[in-house]
């Protein structure tokens, strides 16, 4: 029992924190709220790492990630998280768009996802597709590498393209 009450008191110095942050920002009660899902947890409070294994699905807001380990760093002296890298089978779910990809950095702090491996961004009949796709949302500026390979886009001619918009 003690354990388990050790791993939530974690779980909530981890996410508390920001969740407070994100509910000022937006003004509302819940919104910062991330809900977390998977078939393990481990964390090590002396690296402040927290490790979610098996089918793991965390949700905030409109945006759904997917993925088979979802590992969340958080600061030592602010106990906020700081970094959430989402790896193996990656679908990410958002407004209208979805992402897969063999791993997934975004960095709180930067404001910055990076998509690595098998990169395809859908939105409708859009399309992006990659080896590497890096957005700096405070800029709104993105770059998308083939590594090898090449980069291919569809975006509709007749209408505004949303593909390359990312929107926090």
């Amino acid at each position: 029992m003690r354990k388990y009450l050790l791993v939530f008191s974690i779980i909530s110095l981890i996410l508390l924190p920001q969740a407070r942050a994100q509910d000022a920002e937006d003004g509302q009660s819940s919104s910062g709220m991330i809900d977390i899902e998977s078939d393990r947890l481990d964390v090590d409070t002396q690296k402040g790492v927290a490790v979610f294994t098996g089918d793991a699905k965390a949700v905030q807001r409109d945006i759904v990630v997917q993925c088979e380990m979802l590992t969340l760093k958080f600061d030592d002296a602010s106990k906020k998280v700081n970094t959430l890298i989402a790896e193996k089978d990656v679908n990410i779910r958002w407004q209208d768009k979805e992402a897969t990809c063999d791993k997934a950095v975004y960095r709180l702090d930067e404001e910055s996802l990076d998509l690595a491996g098998n990169v395809l961004v859908t939105r409708g009949e859009e399309r992006l597709s990659g080896q590497r796709v890096t957005v700096d949302m405070k800029t709104n500026r993105q770059s998308v590498e083939g590594r090898g390979g090449r980069v291919k886009i569809r975006v509709h001619n007749e209408n505004e393209s949303g593909i390359l918009k990312w929107e926090k």
